[in-house]
């Protein structure tokens, strides 16, 4: 890796009006994400009720980017265009969980550490566990402590705080002569929001990316008091955003509008211009190059539209490229037409069955589509998206990041173009409009709540209506066997899991609810190899091992009952547990044969 070009410099520190001897360029980098925060939210994007100080005066010393794309309303896929520089159709990751960033992917990490930075990452979530591949290059990868045995699903979190507490024991063992990239994940603003928000705030998602910009400043004083503020360039942005009702969307994941794709970026450092906006549309796969530009560093070349930043802040107009964006949870998770699109210029188009175009900056909550006043943009567009897609075919690699599919999941996907190519519009349109699915989404989501809230009556009888008008739906025979799981009804949950399953929705969780109820209608062999299903896609899920471990035992195979009991119980760090108390108890019963 070369040192950026002192031009570059030089130009970097005139545009914030100072020589080259007042304030040298940024040394070590502080990359921070808030989960699930959508711009128009923070201070200084606007929102008159927000409560982020810390956000705020980043931006009041530093720059903030008006116009920053996420690529996917999803966690992990957006974590990974954000470290890598690449868009998900050249890297494989499409949904969380089912996805892994692949290890011929270069990472923003493993370049720093190259260059002799100590590296570390402190992430808030499960979906961004090491095992998934973003650990790339750090030297410390610390996710959330497995306290969680569930068979609902759930997602297991740490607070900003633990988050904190972590990041800061790492900065105090530095050797302060070292260069540092620091990575913090701050999950607070994904829901659920709690019933009370903090003090003086009326919504409690604004309180909770109070809650994270808090966590922000006090991670801010503590590298002020380690005498290291001064030389840390500074990155604050989210994955995504939320939709808050927006379109018929409670939350975020399946649609692909401003709501969720609209993100915070702002960078601050002394060596930068001070307190400037810039309204150009950028993405989030405009960071990873920026970044190692600000740091002296020419950035690898990227596909396109991937491009830095850094001459923009230097005073250099830049061109506007097509900004890509996806969301395949319609697909993947239900079986119902992707969306993918792109923004050029003030337009957005949306590639779905029935196609939408709108003035992304004038009409931000996208209501008046464009599509039948402007069709000659929308072919232009559509042109564009598909260029795109043809620039970020996936090379030949070993490894794949898929986790686990099946060859005729494989084939499917394939022949809708989602190996890196662009999907067939005469396939897609054969597909279901993802609008046309949200009012089910949104009661499948009551329904979740109300079996998890032990009103399992109330929610079989939506679920019923729910799976008679969409049969074939993988996602909602999973719930609905799940549902009669809970009800312990464990042969027919076989069967609407099972289904799911065939249908495409392997998730390590549908995988261990199948094996579990395989092992208690007597299939102890059928409940191992769908237990061991689930491990391969989530290795450190605590449920499949402790029901595995009972699969063993069925079989007599007491070693291998043994040494998954040692497994989740290596792997468990919460405290009293019903089922991490069972597993203690069998494996004492085993070690005493």
């Amino acid at each position: 890796m070369r040192r950026a070009t002192p031009a570059l410099v030089l130009l970097l520190l005139a545009a914030c009006g100072a020589s080259p001897g007042e304030v040298p360029g940024p040394r070590s980098l502080l990359l921070v994400t808030f989960d699930t925060t959508r711009a128009d939210r923070i201070g200084c994007y606007g929102h008159p009720e927000a409560v982020t100080p810390t956000v705020d005066a980043l931006a009041a010393h530093g720059v903030r980017f008006d116009a920053c794309f996420s690529v996917a309303p999803v966690t992990f896929p957006s974590h990974v265009a954000l470290m890598t520089g690449t868009l998900p159709p050249y890297n494989g990751v499409r949904d969380n969980g089912v996805h892994r960033a692949v290890p011929e992917l270069l990472t923003l990490a493993e370049i720093l550490h190259e260059e002799g930075f100590r590296t570390a990452a402190f992430t808030a979530a499960y979906v961004l566990d090491a095992q998934f591949g973003l650990d790339q290059g750090f030297e410390l990868y610390e996710g959330v402590r497995h306290e969680v045995v569930s068979a609902n699903g759930g997602v297991e979190e740490r607070s900003a705080q633990e988050v904190n507490a972590s990041a800061t024991r790492w900065l105090d063992a530095l050797d302060p002569k070292q260069p540092f990239f620091l990575w913090v994940h701050y999950f607070e603003p994904h829901q659920p929001y709690p019933a009370t928000p903090p003090p003086g705030i009326r919504d409690g998602y604004d309180g909770e990316i109070h809650r994270a910009d808090t966590a922000l400043g006090q991670l801010l004083a503590h590298l002020d008091a380690l005498g290291r503020r001064a030389e840390t360039l500074v990155v604050m942005t989210s994955d995504h955003g939320e939709s808050l009702g927006e379109h018929g969307e409670e939350s975020h994941s399946f649609f692909a509008y401003q709501g969720t794709l609209h993100v915070p970026l702002v960078m601050s450092h002394a060596s930068l211009p001070q307190d400037v906006t810039y309204a150009d549309k950028v993405s989030l796969v405009d960071v990873y190059p920026t970044a190692l530009a600000l740091l002296g560093f020419a950035p690898p070349v990227k596909p396109p539209p991937s491009r830095s930043l850094a001459p923009l802040l230097a005073g250099e107009a830049l061109p506007d490229v097509p900004t890509y964006f996806e969301s395949l949870s319609p697909l993947l998770n239900y079986g119902w037409a992707p969306i993918t699109g792109v923004a050029v210029g003030e337009r957005k188009f949306i590639d779905v069955p029935r196609a939408e175009l709108y003035d992304w900056r004038a009409d931000p909550g996208e209501l008046d589509n464009l599509l039948d006043a402007e069709p000659e943009t929308a072919t232009r567009l559509r042109a564009a998206l598909q260029a795109v897609l043809r620039d970020n075919r996936p090379p030949e690699r070993e490894h794949s990041a898929v986790r686990e599919l099946s060859d005729a999941d494989r084939v499917a996907l394939a022949s809708l173009g989602y190996t890196g190519t662009a999907a067939s519009g005469d396939v897609v349109e054969t597909l279901a409009d993802p609008k046309d699915g949200i009012e089910r989404i949104m009661k499948e989501e009551r329904i979740r709540a109300l079996v998890l809230a032990g009103r399992v009556e109330e929610g079989e009888t939506l679920m019923t209506e729910l799976l008679r008008d969409d049969p074939e739906n993988a996602i909602f025979n999973a719930h609905y066997g799940f549902l009669k799981m809970s009800k312990r009804e464990f042969g027919a949950a076989v069967a609407y899991l099972q289904k799911s399953l065939d249908l495409g929705f392997r998730s390590a969780d549908n995988y261990a609810n199948l094996g579990i109820c395989r092992l208690f209608s007597g299939d102890a062999p059928g409940a191992k190899r769908e237990l061991q299903a689930a491990l391969d896609i989530d290795h450190k899920n605590l449920l499949a091992l402790f029901w595995l471990a009972n699969a063993h035992g069925e079989l007599k195979e007491y070693a291998e009952a043994q040494a998954r009991l040692e497994e989740l119980l290596g792997l468990y760090h919460g405290g009293d547990d019903p089922t991490v108390e069972q597993a203690r108890t069998l494996l004492q019963q085993l070690k005493a044969r």
